[in-house]
């Protein structure tokens, strides 16, 4: 038997139009052989005239068809021959003498009364899905008082695409809400109902909406869990160099810098290593540096960079990104492990320059963290430093990594 797949034109809630576009089909010697709301599967026979009848029917997930009904209607000559999201059944004839399936439309009006229940209580659980959405996008953003590094960091950019194809959604489950509605109220009002109508020939729309929404779930899936490791393996400092040019722990230290590794020669130094991670909207190096523990029991010194690279388009964030990253590099110190959780001062000194947009030193009293950010264009900096020099007299080398 040859089968035909057709794009379905018309919604799934279109009673009429549905019913007269099978009807068509049949006259074309195409016959319903499997119901879905994208495409539908037909066979192929000589062409009759044939009625198809859609009939409201809800069945749970572990309900079998109605076998009462099926015989009922079979024994009038009505044969079931789809379903449609275990909402709706269709049924077909060939027979010219097979009397209608209801001769009272007031009746048949309290089945579809039962369908337009199920239906509203549908759109509002949309509509409450897409408000839910819309707040997790906002705590997303601002949980963390970070807006400007949360969107440059993950795939929360996708999200408002989500929530347009959401509000094109909530409108077509509203029209379809309007139209059973109101040929219901016809029904209970006495009047009976024609079984032809025009229907549209294609609906676009839908498959607009089902392939964007597909992307959609992949780039969501991709952007958060798989594009940033796309930067590779953990590698030595140098590897850096190739984007910019960091900031030396030995500079720092000077004459006292004497090199930590917890390398044993086959595994990764991770007191000594830099790392790309790629993002939706930004690449970040992470550059790290370590000295051994000086004699006489002094702290352990540790230099940490994170370097971001916007788009072009983006590079009125940069400045704001800084300022986030210095917030967090203070409340990160604060809430350490090893903190006394002691009320804690920062001395924050900003360097105005005109080859940067934000040049900025955090400097904790009564200990060795320091904290410094540089943005210009389309570069952002911060660097964490945990050790005896001071940054700022080192300007010149911070800023020309954003340079």
């Amino acid at each position: 038997m040859k089968y035909v797949r057709k794009w379905t034109p018309v919604s799934s809630y279109d009673i009429q139009g549905l019913e007269s576009w099978l009807q068509d089909l049949a006259l074309q010697g195409l016959y319903l052989e499997q119901f879905r709301p994208l495409f539908c599967t037909f066979y192929s026979d000589a062409a009759k005239r044939t009625r198809y009848r859609i009939e409201p029917h809800h069945r749970r997930l572990d309900d079998d068809l109605p076998r009462s009904m099926l015989e009922l209607y079979e024994s009038y000559g009505w044969t079931c021959v789809g379903e449609i999201g275990r909402e709706l059944l269709i049924f077909v004839t060939q027979e010219e003498d097979a009397p209608e399936l209801h001769t009272d439309p007031e009746l048949q009006g309290e089945q579809w009364r039962k369908l337009v229940r199920r239906l509203r209580r549908g759109f509002f659980l949309s509509l409450f899905c897409f408000l839910l959405i819309t707040v997790f996008c906002a705590w997303s953003l601002f949980d963390e008082g970070a807006p400007v590094l949360v969107l440059l960091t993950s795939a929360i950019p996708i999200l408002p695409l989500y929530l347009v194809l959401a509000l094109f959604s909530l409108a077509s489950q509203w029209g379809e809400l309007q139209a059973v509605t109101q040929f219901t109220r016809q029904l209970e009002a006495g009047e009976s109902l024609p079984h032809r109508a025009p229907y549209p020939k294609s609906r676009p729309g839908y498959l607009v909406s089902f392939l964007a929404s597909s992307v959609l779930l992949v780039l969501l899936l991709a952007a958060q869990y798989v594009l940033p490791f796309a930067g590779g393996a953990l590698q030595p400092v140098a590897a850096a160099e190739s984007a910019f040019s960091p900031l030396s722990l030995a500079d720092l230290e000077g004459e006292n810098y004497r090199p930590y590794s917890i390398s044993s020669g086959s595994t990764t130094d991770y007191a000594n290593f830099s790392q790309r991670e790629q993002y939706l909207l930004s690449t970040r190096w992470e550059v790290v540096q370590s000295s051994r523990w000086a004699p006489g029991g002094e702290d352990w010194v540790r230099l940490e960079l994170l370097r971001y690279d916007l788009p072009a388009p983006l590079s009125f964030l940069s400045a704001p990104a800084a300022r986030e990253l210095l917030d967090q590099a203070m409340k990160l110190d604060d809430d350490i492990w090893w903190s006394s959780g002691a009320p804690v001062t920062w001395d924050v000194t900003y360097f105005p320059r005109e080859d940067v947009q934000l040049l900025a030193i955090a400097q904790r009293e009564g200990g060795t963290f320091q904290a410094a950010v540089a943005a210009a264009g389309d570069k952002v900096v911060l660097a964490r430093y945990t050790g005896s020099a001071h940054l700022a007299d080192h300007l010149e080398e911070i800023a020309a990594m954003v340079a």
